[in-house]
């Protein structure tokens, strides 16, 4: 897979000055991150060693960043993602001890990134919606947006992510959409071809938090992997899991299929961090970097 615009090398950045030199202000020393670049829509992961099973303080964004232990136990990791819409320029990422003692700053630059576009032709009654299927569009859009504002539910990924079809990417994310000739808002996910009935395996584990058939979308899967982050599967031929229930990386969720506004068999496969829309193929190749 071609990988995308993300650096893999591991680095320690220069440790600021630190109040006392004990176990945690030396884990706080030993801090990696994947990159100090990171593109609209991308992410990098930052790793500090477990010194004592309580994991630092994270913020990037004005928010918290969720850190779960490293299959070894040996360290804390997590994700820092940027949406597509964040102004590029340089942002802080704050690590502090849990006490509030120690504490680390480093500058990340968010970089812009043109991902080019796409122009689709579909019927126009799916593309100028009538009073009633906008009505339903906006019910919809209203669960959905719930989801992003639920409490957040514990870090239950493990590294790797994997991708959940392996087929040609036939859409490709972040492009600006042209359908009929009208710009809408750019594809959040990747498109991966299947034949219709080819098993979707979940990206990671976690919980089952939607299951629906929406316009859009069409038979729907959205799966909550803690620590907001989150994956969805779209436009299914059938869905093989509920609401509430705790899935396994790997384990099949669905089939492939063009239900909703879709073009032909295929899976829409998008992944939110932080409620930041980045780029799920980022995800699978930093997961496979990791594992070298």
């Amino acid at each position: 897979m071609k990988m995308r615009w993300i650096f893999f090398i591991f680095f320690t950045v220069a440790t600021n000055t630190l109040i006392n030199f004990d176990a945690y202000a030396q884990s706080l020393s030993d801090i990696s991150i994947s990159s100090e670049v990171i593109p609209q829509g991308g992410i990098c992961l930052i790793s500090t060693r477990n010194d004592g099973d309580v994991p630092p303080d994270v913020d990037w964004l004005d928010g918290k960043v969720y850190l779960n232990k490293s299959s070894d136990g040996r360290f804390f990791q997590g994700f820092i993602s940027t949406d597509l819409t964040d102004e590029p320029g340089m942002y802080q990422l704050t690590v502090k001890a849990p006490s509030g003692d120690y504490e680390r700053i480093f500058d990340i630059e968010v970089i812009a990134k043109e991902y080019g576009e796409r122009r689709l032709t579909l019927p126009d009654k799916q593309v100028d919606l009538d009073d009633e299927t906008w009505k339903r569009v906006q019910k919809e859009m209203a669960v959905v947006s719930a989801l992003w504002e639920a409490p957040v539910l514990m870090p239950q990924w493990t590294l790797p992510f994997q991708i959940p079809v392996q087929g040609e990417i036939v859409g490709s994310f972040g492009r600006k959409s042209f359908i009929n000739g009208q710009l809408r808002s750019p594809h959040t996910g990747v498109d991966l071809r299947g034949a219709s009935g080819t098993p979707v395996k979940a990206a990671n584990h976690g919980v089952v938090v939607l299951t629906a058939d929406h316009y859009f979308t069409g038979n729907s899967i959205m799966v909550d992997h803690g620590g907001e982050v989150f994956s969805m599967y779209f436009h299914l031929d059938a869905i093989h899991v509920k609401k509430d229930d705790n899935i396994s990386r790997g384990q099949v969720i669905g089939l492939v299929g063009s239900t909703g506004r879709a073009t032909g068999p295929h899976l829409h496969w998008g992944m939110r961090i932080k409620n930041a829309r980045i780029d799920p193929l980022m995800l699978v190749d930093l997961s496979k970097e990791l594992e070298r």
